[in-house]
């Protein structure tokens, strides 16, 4: 297993193909509240999903310190000086006791910490009001379209949040 980050309730880790089952028996409900209008596919039975050999995944487990097995995934990629955060999606019963929050912070700090990103995006979907919240208490703040890099050819749908070290 490689470890991506240990904070005090959770583990970040790269997603390991033993995780597919346990993640899919919650992913659906959890991505349609997360907003996301097409969740990506994690199985490869019918020859899509994402690749999961270690380091090759951009979908990170979260699990809880205390129980291992996924309660939770953060899609997420880098590029430049950016960690850009498709989503982050746990289980329902494990949303609203600050797993989602720590993951987020623990993300942050093993970017910063290896010289991978300087700066975070989130994407939010315009209607996940509850989403939107999440970001702001991070400190995240709404960016303009063209503002600090953010992609222009980025969807409508989405609404851009950012946070730099100095924003907080």
């Amino acid at each position: 297993m490689k470890l991506v980050a240990e904070g005090r309730r959770v583990v970040l880790r790269r997603l390991r193909e033993e995780d597919i089952t346990a993640v899919e028996a919650w992913y659906g409900e959890a991505a349609m509240a997360a907003g996301i209008p097409h969740p990506l596919p994690l199985s490869r039975s019918s020859g899509e999903g994402r690749p999961v050999e270690d380091g090759a995944s951009d979908l990170l487990v979260v699990e809880r310190v205390s129980e291992p097995g996924p309660i939770g995934v953060v899609d997420y990629a880098v590029r430049d000086v950016w960690v850009t955060m498709g989503f982050i999606a746990l289980a329902k019963s494990y949303r609203g006791w600050g797993y989602g929050s720590e993951a987020v912070r623990l993300l942050e700090e093993w970017a910063t910490g290896n010289g991978s990103a300087e700066r975070f995006r989130a994407k939010v979907p315009v209607g996940n009001g509850l989403g939107l919240y999440f970001w702001l208490r991070l400190g995240y703040r709404p960016a303009g379209r063209h503002e600090l890099g953010w992609p222009p050819d980025e969807r409508r749908d989405m609404m851009p949040m950012v946070r730099q070290p100095t924003d907080t």
